[in-house]
């Protein structure tokens, strides 16, 4: 389910195009260079970090480097950053998905203060949650500033939808473990062959269609983490669909070793709590919103002593969650417990 949605700036919120190419063009030509060039040359100077622009578009001698920076910056300051305008119908779309309470972000390789000075001339920063671009050193990849914004939602990454028109957008979505909606308009995809496989919108309708359609379904999501014992059948440790957790059994296995820990079930129980804990952890939740647990036992004597473990790892929990309790003729690795889960995220 999508509570989260970060836009590319340049080719997916806006056409800066006129801006981008201008100011482009006057930087060169500051610099003493006169050849011509074409709107499919100068489209490879929007999407990726300044620097790399001069370098790939203009084949720029690396000695000139910075000196283009600070006069594409200059002219784009006073003159590019205004020579822009939303693609139809993304003022409406986001207010749309605010109205839905979904979080909204912008994730750019333009520089921060810049891409929200764009974004107030443009009338629309007041309907982002989130907007991270590049810093001074622009050492930051497109999945680091996709983070950032992630951090301010304070929403889960499974949760979040990168929406943009180009592979390197994709890359970044992909580095950050977010999904990836492409754009069929803007700058970056010149093929279908570049589509293929990805889910696409033809316009902003075509996005807030997405959302509300297969964006906005309950996916299934596969849980997995190092800090509890590996699935090593045909079963995930836990799923996630829509905002609820079902979690695999837990024994009570190292996670690094295998082994079993304790020798009586009060201490594998507090193992198996550990493993439920990493993997509700995993998903975004904690074992506060359990409601539902079932605990399987070898010996139904063993009953009392996990019962004061259970107690006390619930003990948190604002409501304790439902429970059966079911004495098994044998468990996984002949241990004495086994306990198993449902709960919110």
């Amino acid at each position: 389910m999508v509570k989260g949605v970060i836009f590319d700036f340049d080719g997916t919120l806006a056409d800066s195009s006129p801006g981008i190419f201008h100011t482009a063009l006057y930087t060169v030509r500051a610099l003493g260079i006169t050849k011509e060039y074409s709107d499919s040359d100068l489209r490879k100077f929007v999407g990726p970090p300044l620097r790399d622009c001069f370098r790939v578009t203009f084949d720029l001698d690396p000695s000139l480097i910075d000196d283009a920076l600070r006069i594409y910056r200059e002219e784009y300051l006073r003159t590019g950053c205004r020579m822009m305008d939303l693609y139809p119908g993304m003022k409406e779309l986001l207010a749309a998905l605010r109205e839905m309470g979904i979080k909204t972000g912008v994730a750019t390789f333009k520089g921060e203060e810049l891409v929200k000075l764009c974004l107030e001339n443009l009338g629309v920063l007041g309907l982002f949650d989130s907007v991270h671009g590049s810093n001074e050193k622009e050492n930051r990849t497109k999945g680091d500033i996709i983070n950032l914004c992630i951090d301010d939602f304070a929403i889960p990454r499974s949760q979040v939808l990168m929406v943009g028109d180009t592979l390197n957008d994709k890359k970044g979505a992909d580095d950050a473990s977010v999904m990836f909606l492409a754009v069929r308009y803007g700058f970056g995809f010149a093929s279908e062959e570049e589509l293929s496989g990805l889910d696409s919108a033809e316009n902003t309708g075509g996005i807030l269609e997405y959302i509300k359609t297969y964006g906005g379904k309950d996916m299934i999501e596969k849980i997995e983490t190092k800090s509890a014992p590996a699935a090593i059948g045909p079963y995930s440790q836990a799923v996630k669909v829509g905002n609820m957790i079902f979690a695999s059994g837990q024994i009570p296995a190292d996670p690094e070793t295998g082994n079993i820990v304790g020798d009586n079930a009060a201490d594998q129980a507090r193992q198996v709590f550990k493993n439920i804990n990493a993997v509700l952890s995993a998903a975004g939740t904690d074992i506060s919103k359990v409601v539902k647990a079932t605990v399987f036992l070898k010996n139904m004597d063993d009953f009392a002593s996990v019962n004061e473990v259970y107690a006390e790892a619930f003990s948190s929990s604002p409501v304790l969650p439902a429970r059966s309790a079911v004495a098994v003729q044998k468990l996984p690795k002949d241990v004495m417990v086994e306990i198993e889960v449902i709960a919110l995220c």
